[in-house]
């Protein structure tokens, strides 16, 4: 109900030890007093009770004869009654109306991390409207609602954050706090050393002979110190004359990510589409989309005659204008806003995806990518994207049994 020109308002303020009724009761009060309610707000931390309700009268004698009642009832019950005139302007978040959620994860979190953190907010005028801890397990996860009386990006308060994310070790998330932070349907990640533990071109490399060449254009490229393009024709010349029986023979060893299972199995049980977007080989791409069942996956194309790789390229560079390009064309094609998208990516060429992304996370990444995400990973485990996504660790485990059951139903 919306107040009157000439309404009173009050803010009702009850904690103590929880139990059945006082909620109840509480309202049972305040409408023999004929007081409406605007707002009310409840929750129970560690068995203690803290409710909110804002209230509306149009009468100024109803405040007293409200204060009675509750006072008793207060005094009867045990209970912590705080009772405060209210007016709209009073409210401390109403300032700081541009808001965006803060993820905090890291194997644990200490207090001096904590207070570091509250203190680099509260010094750029960030004030924290609402805190949540979504898992103390093996994982602790803290999700920080702030709220700034500027507008601003994402990206400016991650990179407020770096110092205090390499100071502590943690890793963070940085989105804007609307209804499609906790809707994203569509997942696009990068191959090497994103999805898959190693740069399968440097392996190649190694199968003849060119192994530390090889990685030190990987290295320069992925810095941003070389032209992808350039990078890439340097390294296919190399891997002239390779059999083909030998890039099936390193398929069947590349290393996943930790994590990278579970994740696609979680996601594929939550309907997220899920691509891989690579500036490596359509060759092992198209391989790991039919052994994961993952929905796309683009990569350049080894020109291959005889059996053997000629040391050229066929078709278009996937490039990191061609990765942006693609996951753009993906969110078109099925229905997504890119707010609805995560990028995935480690190297120079994943930036402009992980910018266009709704949720970019650069995942142990060179500095220069996670100057340009709105989240950073750098623990070699991907399911950890989950608590990016608002899951918590109660839903993570129902998750993991659903899909198990689901699995086992499969094949039994």
């Amino acid at each position: 109900m919306e107040p009157s020109e000439k309404s009173n308002q009050l803010h009702i303020h009850i904690s103590m030890e929880d139990r059945p009724g006082i909620l109840a009761e509480t309202l049972e009060s305040i409408v023999r007093c004929e007081w409406n309610i605007l707002d009310i707000k409840q929750f129970v931390f560690n068995g203690l009770l803290n409710l909110s309700i804002l209230l509306d009268g149009n009468d100024s004698s109803a405040i007293d004869s409200l204060r009675k009642v509750l006072t008793e009832y207060g005094e009867r019950s045990g209970l912590k009654i705080g009772i405060y005139p209210w007016k709209k302007e009073n409210r401390p978040d109403a300032p700081y109306k541009h808001r965006s959620v803060v993820t905090l994860l890291g194997a644990s979190i200490e207090s001096t991390g904590l207070l570091e953190l509250t203190r680099t907010l509260a010094l750029r005028d960030i004030n924290i409207l609402r805190i949540e801890q979504l898992d103390y397990g093996d994982q602790h996860v803290i999700e920080f609602v702030i709220g700034t009386r500027q507008t601003h990006s994402s990206v400016d308060v991650l990179n407020a954050l770096m110092r205090f994310k390499e100071k502590f070790q943690v890793d963070l998330a940085v989105q804007d706090d609307t209804l499609f932070r906790r809707n994203k349907r569509l997942i696009v990640f990068d191959a090497d050393m994103t999805f898959l533990q190693c740069e399968v071109i440097d392996e190649l490399g190694k199968l003849v002979g060119q192994g530390s060449r090889m990685a030190e254009i990987t290295r320069k490229a992925m810095t941003g110190e070389m032209d992808f393009k350039e990078a890439l024709a340097q390294r296919v010349k190399l891997l002239r004359g390779l059999p083909v029986e030998k890039l099936d023979e390193l398929f069947e060893r590349i290393p996943l990510t930790p994590g990278a299972t579970d994740l696609v199995t979680i996601l594929q049980y939550l309907g997220y589409k899920i691509a891989i977007v690579s500036g490596g080989f359509q060759f092992f791409i198209e391989k790991l989309k039919q052994k994961y069942g993952l929905d796309y996956g683009f990569a350049n194309n080894l020109k291959i005659e005889n059996g053997k790789v000629t040391g050229e390229l066929e078709g278009e560079i996937i490039d990191a204008e061609a990765k942006e390009r693609i996951l753009i064309s993906l969110a078109e094609k099925e229905g997504f806003t890119l707010k609805q998208v995560v990028a995935v990516g480690d190297g120079a060429n994943d930036i402009h995806m992980l910018a266009r992304a709704g949720l970019g996370i650069a995942f142990n990444a060179k500095p220069i990518v996670q100057k340009h995400a709105h989240a950073s990973i750098n623990r070699s485990n991907l399911e950890l994207i989950l608590y990016f996504l608002g899951y918590n660790g109660k839903d993570l485990q129902e998750l993991r049994e659903l899909v198990k059951r689901k699995e086992n139903l499969r094949f039994s």
